[in-house]
């Protein structure tokens, strides 16, 4: 949209709205026009991300017994349904989750079921970044996770025993009394990973803030501090990167009133978690023109920018994906 914060509500019984941010205090509802309106469903859980690694907001949500979606934004704020068949099949969804549960760089979406009537079990996507194409989505075995008679009320995720790993904490109820289940993941410790936590002008966590980390090999990856994925749930308020054999070389965290900080990681800082503070007023936090910020980028104007698009970077890495 623009670089102030809207607001996207994925509502039940009517439409979607999705707020644009005039900067002037005033809102105006372009659902309609952006694409995301989905006036026939029932919206239950949503979730922000950066799917196909262009810098620009993505989302995805469930519907209550119908399709779910996975909207790209494109040029102009327009959003495109990308999601398939699998991927839509209606369920009755509570909670939508997205992370990077096995830290290999690509997004998991987790689709958090409530079996009110009869099995609905829990389902998980990987939603990969492809050159020239729309990101590559992949059902996975959720294992326990999976949980076909779960009466799942809501879950979220972070990283409960400081390894770095993302775990998955799920709550059960309302239409019958299940316990909380806290599942570990199985795959992926030895993958590198950063998490990065803003923090506001008053020391609070960032809500709204959003975190790009420029990677040595794989590009840039975009994380947003939302504040929820469902019904009675909230997430972490933190930016959790997985980066597989990759290393972060800059980090650019945005607040929702247009303040910026970009600065430098260093390699001891990799697998640990680094907090970001408001800048001070009249702080500058820029880079030097000799700064590193990996593949596909360079230094402009004290930041990084693309010099290639992602779809030139993934083919110039085509040989390490096979």
């Amino acid at each position: 949209m623009t670089s102030m914060s809207d607001v996207f509500c994925d509502n039940e019984n009517g439409n979607n709205f999705l707020f644009k941010n005039n900067g002037d205090g005033i809102f105006v509802d372009v659902a309609k026009q952006a694409g995301v309106e989905d006036r026939y469903q029932h919206g239950r859980g949503v979730a922000l991300a950066d799917f196909n690694g262009d810098g620009k907001t993505d989302i995805v949500y469930g519907n209550w017994n119908g399709p779910h979606r996975l909207f790209l934004q494109g040029s102009n704020s327009m959003f495109r349904n990308v999601a398939t068949g699998g991927f839509a099949t209606p369920s009755p969804i509570r909670t939508v989750m997205v992370a990077d549960f096995d830290n290999d760089k690509e997004l998991e979406v987790f689709f958090n079921n409530i079996a009110y009537r009869g099995n609905a079990p829990n389902k998980l996507f990987r939603v990969s970044r492809r050159a020239n194409a729309d990101p590559l989505i992949q059902e996975l075995h959720v294992g326990d996770a999976a949980e076909p008679q779960g009466r799942g009320t809501g879950g979220t995720v972070t990283d409960i025993d400081g390894d770095g790993q993302l775990d998955l904490l799920l709550a059960h109820g309302e239409s019958a009394q299940q316990p909380i289940s806290v599942f570990k993941v199985t795959q992926g410790s030895s993958n590198n990973w950063l998490r990065v936590i803003p923090r506001t002008q008053f020391g609070s966590f960032a809500r709204g803030a959003k975190v790009t980390a420029f990677t040595n090999q794989s590009g840039a990856h975009t994380r947003i501090i939302d504040g929820g994925s469902g019904y009675l749930c909230e997430m972490e308020p933190v930016a959790h990167f997985g980066l597989g054999s990759d290393m972060v070389k800059v980090l650019e965290v945005s607040w929702p009133d247009g303040s910026t900080i970009t600065r430098t990681v260093q390699a001891g800082e990799m697998n640990s978690v680094v907090e970001v503070s408001y800048p001070r007023e009249g702080e500058m936090f820029t880079l030097a023109s000799d700064t590193q910020c990996g593949k596909g980028f360079v230094v402009k104007n004290g930041h990084c920018a693309g010099r290639q698009t992602l779809s030139n970077l993934l083919n110039e890495m085509k040989y390490s994906f096979i």
